[in-house]
C-alpha cells in the first residue's frame, strides 16, 4: 500500500474544491516495475525502478482538465489542471456529465504466494537465461526471452467521497524462437503471465516456456505450407480472445462506437450468429487456480468491475462505458474506465474479453465433428485490425488439418483474416471450456496507454474463413 496519510489526500481535494469544480479525482501512485530482455543470452535491456506521482482530473463547467507531477507539487498541478480545463472549454461540443455511482471505501492487496520484491534482480535475469538456454538448437538462429513485472500501488480518491487504496502484482515471462531451414525462416513464441507473484514460474517454468517456443519453431519450419484460401475452421481459445478483443471489442468501446467503427448505431440489432455471446468480464478470477491477467476489482473511476454481455444471443446489447459515456447513453457505467499510470487520464478499456455460447454449447470433440473437414488454428500471434472498416489479420502459430473429424497433419504457421461482422455471423459452434489462462495475456495499447488484458476461452467453429 502507499505510505500516504488521508489528511494529505483531504488537503489536496479541498484545494481542488476551491476551484469550484463539479467533480475531481486524484490518483496517487508508487509502483515498482521491472523489464528484462535477453537476445542470444546477452542482456539487451534491463530496467527496474519506481513510477511515482499524482494525477489530478477535474470536471468544471462541463469539460475535463488533467495534469500530473510529483506529489509535493500538488498545488502547481491543480493550477495546470485548471489551465487544461480552460483550454478544453474552448473546444467542447457539449457538457460532460457523469453517471451516478455508489461511493466506495476499500483497500486491498493482490495475492502473491511468492512476492516479486522478495526475489533479486540477478535471479530475474537468470530466469530469462533459463528460458534462453531451453531454446538452444542448431536450427534456432535467434533466441529472445522477456520478463516483465509490475507491482501497481495506487490510491484513488474523489470529491464525491470514494477512496480505494490497492496493490496489485502482474508477472509475465516469454520466449521467441526464430528457426531457419535453407532460405526459410519462421518466428514463434510462448508467453505465460498472471495476476500474482513469482509463483507463476512454479506453474510454468522458464525452461518449459523456452522449450515450447523452440518446439513450435522446429515443428513449424519442417511442416508444409498450407495453400492460401477460404476454409472451414476451428479457432482455439487464444484466437477466440484475440478476435473478441481486437476485431470486435475495440469497436464496442463507447468512445469509438459513438463516432465510428463497425458497431456504431447497432445497439439492439443483430450483429452475430444467435448462439454468440461476447463478454467482457473484469471479475473473471481463477481458472485452474490462475487469476486472469485482466482481472480488476474496481475500474479507475471506482466502479466495481462486472460481467458485461456486449453481445447476447447475437444482439448487440451494450457498449463498454466509463461514467461520462454512460451518462451520454443514459445507462450505468460498465466499469471499463482504466489507466496505465498516474500520468495519463482514464479512458475506456476492456478487461477479459471472449466469446461464449449463448446456448447449445458443444465440447471440442463435437466441434471437430461439426467442421468434419477443415483446419484447427491454435495459438494467436500478432496482427492488424482496422476497427473502422472491420477487417483483421492475425498470426497463427499452429495449424492442423481436420480430416473426417480427426486432428491430423500439421502445417506451417500462417495468418487468419476476415471481416468482423461477417465472422461473427459465421460462428456455428462454441465450446464453453475455458482455455489455459496463462497463455493469452497481454498489454493492450490504446491512445498511447497500455493495460493488462486477457480472456482465453473456448474453441469456436467458423463456417469458413480466410487462412493464409
Amino acid at each position: 500500500m502507499i505510505n500516504m496519510t488521508e489528511d494529505l489526500e483531504d488537503k489536496v481535494l479541498k484545494s481542488i474544491e476551491k476551484e469550484k469544480v463539479t467533480y475531481a479525482d486524484i490518483r496517487i501512485e508508487n509502483s515498482l516495475m521491472t523489464q528484462i530482455r535477453t537476445v542470444n543470452r546477452k542482456v539487451e535491456r534491463s530496467t527496474t525502478g519506481i513510477e511515482s506521482g499524482i494525477g489530478i482530473r477535474i470536471l468544471r463547467e462541463g469539460a475535463w482538465g488533467f495534469a500530473y507531477g510529483p506529489i509535493d507539487n500538488y498545488t502547481d498541478i491543480i493550477k495546470m489542471a485548471v489551465q487544461a480545463n480552460k483550454l478544453n472549454l474552448k473546444h467542447k461540443k457539449e457538457d460532460i456529465k457523469l453517471a451516478e455511482i455508489k461511493i466506495i471505501k476499500d483497500n486491498f492487496e493482490g495475492k502473491q504466494k511468492k512476492k516479486i520484491d522478495d526475489v533479486g534482480f540477478d535471479e530475474k535475469i537468470q530466469m530469462t537465461f533459463d528460458a534462453d538456454k531451453a531454446q538452444e538448437d542448431e536450427a534456432i538462429k535467434s533466441r529472445t526471452s522477456m520478463y516483465r513485472e509490475v507491482l501497481r500501488r495506487m490510491v484513488l480518491a474523489t470529491t464525491e467521497g470514494t477512496r480505494i487504496d490497492y496493490s496489485v502484482p502482474y508477472v509475465r515471462l516469454g520466449a521467441i524462437s526464430v528457426a531457419r531451414e535453407g532460405s526459410e525462416t519462421i518466428e514463434t513464441y510462448c508467453i505465460a503471465g498472471h495476476l500474482g507473484g513469482l509463483e507463476l514460474l512454479d506453474v510454468r517454468t522458464p525452461q518449459e516456456i523456452g522449450e515450447k517456443a523452440k518446439e513450435r519453431a522446429l515443428e513449424g519450419i519442417k511442416a508444409p505450407k498450407l495453400k492460401n484460401g477460404r476454409y472451414p475452421a476451428i479457432i482455439d481459445g487464444t484466437l477466440n480472445h484475440v478476435f473478441a478483443h481486437e476485431a470486435a471489442g475495440h469497436s464496442a468501446e463507447a468512445d469509438l462506437a459513438e463516432n465510428a467503427g463497425v458497431l456504431k448505431g447497432k445497439l439492439g440489432k443483430k450483429v452475430a450468429h444467435p448462439n454468440v455471446d461476447m463478454i467482457d468480464d473484469g471479475r473473471l478470477k481463477e481458472v485452474n487456480n490462475i487469476v486472469h491477467f485482466g482481472n480488476i476489482k474496481y475500474d479507475d473511476e471506482g466502479v466495481p468491475s462486472q460481467r458485461t454481455h456486449i453481445i447476447r444471443n447475437g444482439i448487440l446489447e451494450t457498449y463498454l462505458h466509463d461514467r461520462a459515456s454512460a451518462a451520454q447513453f443514459d445507462v450505468k457505467s460498465t466499469g471499463n474506465s482504466r489507466v496505465e499510470a498516474y500520468n495519463v487520464p482514464q479512458i475506456i478499456r476492456m478487461t477479459n474479453t471472449f466469446i461464449a455460447p449463448a446456448e447449445d454449447a458443444m465440447n471440442n470433440e463435437e466441434l471437430l465433428e461439426l467442421i468434419k473437414n477443415g483446419y484447427l488454428l491454435m495459438q494467436a500471434g500478432g496482427g492488424q485490425v482496422d476497427v473502422i472498416k472491420g477487417t483483421f489479420n492475425f498470426g497463427v502459430a499452429e495449424v492442423y488439418e481436420i480430416n473426417n473429424g480427426e486432428v491430423g497433419q500439421r502445417y506451417r504457421p500462417t495468418t487468419l483474416a476476415g471481416n468482423t461482422l461477417e465472422t461473427l455471423n459465421k460462428i456455428i459452434g462454441i465450446s464453453p471450456e475455458m482455455g489455459d489462462p496463462l497463455i493469452s495475456t497481454g498489454f493492450c495499447g490504446k491512445d498511447g496507454q497500455s493495460v493488462p488484458v486477457a480472456g482465453t476461452a473456448g474453441w469456436l467453429a467458423v463456417k469458413n474463413i480466410v487462412i493464409g
